[in-house]
């Protein structure tokens, strides 16, 4: 009996072991290097395996199982990162480590938006207003150029009364004439300054959020296309452009996604002459293309890289450094 109950211990223990044995997890590669906006990391488990992962200084995550299968994406920063995947069957529990190498920021999230929303408020604008704008530019750079300091029109004739007086009456015709020049000016900013604030309301769904939380989002939702960008303390790290199909091939689509494509490219200090020539020629390759899955072309100027991917049904471009 001691040898039978002896046996079956080691039995147990050998199917213990061997239940140990079955426990997996896979993440590919150790180390991983952003495409995009996000670095993926993908790997096989047991089916009833719980998955999550921590990247290091955050809170951990859970992610979906799939019949063995997940995908973790992990948004690209300025810094290295060190994450942790888990899989935990019952009370045996695996976890690898990956690497997440750093990438360069676009820019200034702030100041990219900011500049890229004065452009669609300015297009939005009338010629008339667009001009009178365009005149009050010039003016405000030709003052600062000529005047160090601003004189009260009361220091300006009390200046002027100390000329002799032969010189007193030109003076105080070229003051009139300054001071009605700039109650014009001013006028013509006033009005400049309300439609500016019509228009920005008519656009409001067309401009960046000037703040944002970190991590990857959609920012502008339009039917013809989603802005998305991965925004990292302060930090812009990529912008997606997503297009429908079906937008490209009508005209008030193909409208929206070159004005935006042309503002972005711009923005972020790439030539929009010299992407749009390359983003024509990849279009042309595409429609003659027979593949049904998503391919991706890359597209280079001024250190900005624009990879371009098509699927059946959307435009992608992954705008990065």
């Amino acid at each position: 009996m001691q040898k039978f109950l002896s046996g079956i211990v080691g039995l147990v223990a050998i199917f213990a072991l061997a239940g140990c044995g079955n426990q997996k997890l896979t993440v590919g590669s150790s180390t991983k290097t952003p495409s995009g906006m996000v670095a993926v990391i993908k790997g096989k488990t047991n089916k009833d395996a719980k998955i999550s992962y921590r990247v290091k200084g955050q809170t951990k995550k859970s992610v979906k199982n799939t019949d063995g299968a997940y995908v973790i994406e992990i948004p690209s920063t300025t810094k290295t990162q060190k994450v942790t995947v888990t899989s935990q069957k019952g009370s045996d529990v695996l976890t690898k480590n990956v690497t997440i190498k750093k990438t360069k920021a676009l820019a200034n999230y702030k100041s990219i938006a900011t500049k890229y929303n004065q452009a669609v408020i300015g297009m939005s604008l009338s010629k008339s207003t667009q001009k009178k704008a365009q005149e009050l530019a010039t003016a405000e750079k030709k003052a600062k150029a000529t005047s160090t300091k601003t004189t009260s029109a009361a220091k300006a004739k009390a200046e002027i009364a100390k000329l002799p007086a032969r010189q007193q009456k030109k003076a105080l015709a070229k003051l009139q004439a300054q001071q009605k020049e700039m109650l014009a000016l001013q006028k013509e900013a006033k009005e400049v300054q309300t439609a500016m604030a019509a228009s920005k309301k008519k656009n409001k769904d067309k401009l960046l959020p000037t703040s944002l939380n970190n991590g990857v989002q959609n920012v502008i939702t339009q039917k013809n296309y989603t802005v998305r960008v991965n925004h990292q303390n302060k930090n812009l790290m990529g912008i997606t452009l997503i297009v429908p199909v079906k937008a490209m091939k009508q005209k008030s689509g193909q409208k929206d996604f070159g004005t935006v494509f042309a503002l972005l490219t711009s923005e972020v200090g790439a030539k929009p002459k010299s992407v749009m020539k390359q983003f024509k020629k990849v279009q042309k390759d595409a429609k003659n293309s027979t593949s049904t899955s998503t391919t991706t072309h890359v597209i280079k100027s001024n250190g900005v890289k624009f990879q371009v991917g098509y699927s059946t049904t959307h435009l992608y471009i992954y705008i990065t450094k």
